[in-house]
């Protein structure tokens, strides 16, 4: 997959320029908003123990 990490670096800079212009506590207290960033911060890490392969490879074996 030729250019897939150009791709996924463009990708995530746009995502964080949207995360960056959204006024989080209108939508959430502080404490609800740090409990929601940690939680995604352990679901992916729980994930990486999941996976093996590197992102966007194909499955070896079926």
């Amino acid at each position: 997959m030729k250019g897939f990490r150009t791709i996924a670096l463009n990708l995530a800079a746009a995502v964080v320029g949207v995360l960056m212009s959204t006024d989080w506590l209108s939508i959430a207290d502080p404490q609800t908003a740090g409990l929601i960033v940690g939680g995604l911060g352990l679901s992916n890490t729980v994930l990486r123990f999941f996976t093996d392969g590197p992102v966007g490879a194909p499955r070896s074996g079926g």
